[in-house]
């Protein structure tokens, strides 16, 4: 008996069942959330073939393509002058960007722009993967030699520097946005792309003429050229405009606001055509009441405050009236209820930050705390403080990709 037990204790079990064939993996790393990257950090951590499937450029293409639209990963903001820097070192007084993720996991921001001897550096804009810098050199206490622009890919770290078109004096807004022929912008990291810089100039009748007639302009920057084309089309636009604000890209234009948000200026990417819109009939026409959007049909629409409800506005053009446009009132979504109770403050004052082109996310900044608004489906999410939180964010949108981890 003792034989036969020792005998038996000793048989070999069966071989482990393998983990799954390798479509059906794939079928199910395939739909595990974009906007969710831990979970595919974790599903690398199951074994090391697992990791090779999701490091394989291939499956990589797929996974863009099946979820279309790259997820919001975080966002940029100017900082306060003592606030902390990409990574808890301070920037000693001046003023530099600031990612804050929103979401469990995501790439590693290690690849921050190289230190500059200006006197503050902050984000302008941020599209299809990168985030366009605009640094002042000083050349005295009170004055300004040049600006110099930096379009920065986080992810990779690439960087590339030019001066601005303009003399730093002059106030002007930019929009950065990939200039690759066809690209779907999935995953938008190096490749051409293009800068455009949008301003006001003043032209003087006479040494008595003290406002002058204002037209806005516009030039181009093109990374393949290294060089800066001005815009033939100009556009009477008497008019200030604020850098700060972030651009819109919707369909094949830009959009910039001026004054308020009383004018918006359209650049026009296929023809590089400039014309001006009356901005909507707001009830607090205020630069941070409201920011531009796109609509879910990629049209031109506008997000505004309206005490505690967030009002959307549709700009509509009749092709039977020589294309003459209006803003036609839309829905409102309800805010009140849901960001009071999250802050505890029924007295919140209520600003629009900033808006993630293709999510279809509106950024509302409630007293010291950061909310999204999904315009869609009206869901409201808690982000987190603002922190050292200056002026409008950018979002940040890329797929998590562990090849460049």
């Amino acid at each position: 008996m003792a034989t036969r037990w020792m005998r038996l204790s000793f048989v070999h079990p069966p071989p482990l069942p393998a983990l799954m064939d390798y479509d059906v993996i794939g079928e199910i790393l395939l739909r595990l959330p974009p906007d969710d990257p831990a979970s595919l950090v974790r599903a690398s951590l199951v074994c090391r073939s697992w990791r090779r499937f999701l490091s394989d450029r291939g499956f990589l293409r797929r996974y863009r393509a099946f979820h279309r639209t790259p997820p919001v990963l975080g966002f940029l903001h100017d900082q306060s002058h003592w606030g902390p820097y990409l990574d808890d070192q301070y920037c000693g007084g001046r003023r530099f960007p600031r990612f804050v993720p929103t979401t469990a996991r995501v790439p590693p921001i290690l690849h921050r722009p190289a230190p500059v001897s200006s006197h503050s550096s902050h984000v302008i804009d941020c599209r299809h993967g990168r985030v366009l810098l605009r640094s002042d050199f000083p050349r005295s206490n009170v004055s300004f030699e040049r600006s110099i622009l930096t379009v920065w890919d986080p992810v990779t770290g690439d960087q590339q520097r030019f001066s601005s078109p303009v003399d730093p004096h002059h106030s002007f807004n930019a929009a950065v946005l990939c200039a690759s022929p066809g690209c779907r912008h999935l995953d938008c990291h190096g490749g051409p792309f293009l800068v455009v810089t949008v301003g006001v100039n003043y032209q003087f009748r006479d040494d008595d003429d003290e406002d002058g007639d204002g037209v806005a302009w516009a030039s181009v920057y093109s990374s393949e050229t290294a060089a800066w084309t001005a815009s033939a089309s100009a556009a009477p636009l008497d008019s200030f405009i604020d850098g700060t604000v972030p651009s819109l890209l919707a369909g094949d234009a830009l959009y910039f606001t001026f004054g308020y948000g009383e004018k918006i200026l359209r650049y026009d990417l296929i023809g590089g055509a400039l014309s001006v819109i009356a901005g909507p009939p707001l009830q607090e026409p205020a630069s941070s009441s409201w920011l531009l959007a796109t609509a879910e049909d990629g049209d031109l629409e506008a997000a505004a405050v309206e005490g505690y409800s967030l009002r959307l506005w549709s700009w509509r053009t009749d092709p039977d009236d020589g294309g003459v446009g209006e803003w036609v009132r839309g829905r409102a979504i309800e805010l009140e209820a849901m960001i009071s109770i999250s802050i505890g403050d029924p007295s919140t004052w209520l600003d629009v930050v900033g808006f993630a082109e293709g999510v279809g996310s509106v950024f509302i900044s409630a007293n010291d705390v950061i909310f999204t608004v999904e315009l869609k489906s009206g869901h409201i999410r808690k982000l987190g403080k603002k922190g050292d939180f200056i002026g409008f964010v950018f979002p940040f949108m890329s797929f998590y990709s562990l090849e460049r981890c």
